[in-house]
């Protein structure tokens, strides 16, 4: 398995098995396992009915990684991958050249909650963040992320574009982070910035 199949479903649903598995969420982990295999499903329908394209490289990446039952032996081979996954994105990470200002938008529900200045937290999973802010149509928390110079980064944007999901995409490990500002929003949907001082990456132990 290659960094460009990891990428390809990363980008797609793969990142919910991805980020469970790392939080040890293992029964969440499971209930995304079959959304991710009936849309990857659902896919492959669309294209055996014409109402898809997809290059010989693709199709047989999502054949490569569908079930019909999940049993034992199949959620042994899912780990696997997932496991196999993460080790792709980790060590295809390089250090970044320079100071970076990274955002993400986070679901209120999942956001960090009773957080305080100078607080130290840590982020177990593979975060996707942006470059540009944007701006979903629902309420969210911002998280505003400065990862100084050196520390490991994975841009998407080397990669073309029928692998990733947008242009300014940057993955960043496990990390640690300590909170340097809060700030509460009255207009729009971005109900809160935090921003956050990426401080150190964390060990990945699955």
């Amino acid at each position: 398995m290659d960094i460009e199949e990891t990428i390809f479903f990363y980008t797609r649903n793969d990142y919910l098995i991805i980020n469970n598995l790392l939080c040890g969420n293992m029964n969440r982990l499971w209930q995304v396992t079959e959304i991710v295999n009936n849309d990857s499903k659902g896919v492959l329908k669309e294209y055996k009915n014409g109402e898809r394209t997809l290059d010989k490289k693709s199709l047989k990446r999502y054949q490569g990684r569908i079930y019909e039952k999940l049993d034992d032996e199949v959620k042994a081979k899912i780990l696997k991958t997932a496991k196999n996954d993460i080790s792709n994105i980790l060590n295809a990470m390089k250090p970044t050249n320079h100071q970076i200002v990274l955002h993400r938008n986070v679901k209120i529900d999942d956001a960090l909650s009773h957080c305080n200045l100078n607080d130290i937290v840590e982020f177990k999973i593979i975060s996707s963040t942006s470059i540009t802010p944007s701006d979903p149509n629902y309420d969210f928390y911002r998280y505003k992320i400065t990862v100084p110079k050196n520390e490991p980064v994975l841009e998407l944007d080397q990669f073309d574009y029928f692998i990733r999901n947008e242009d300014g995409e940057i993955l960043l490990p496990p990390m640690k982070c300590r909170i340097k500002n809060i700030r509460n929003n009255d207009k729009g949907n971005c109900k809160r910035t935090i921003e956050l001082e990426y401080l150190e990456k964390l060990p990945v132990n699955i």
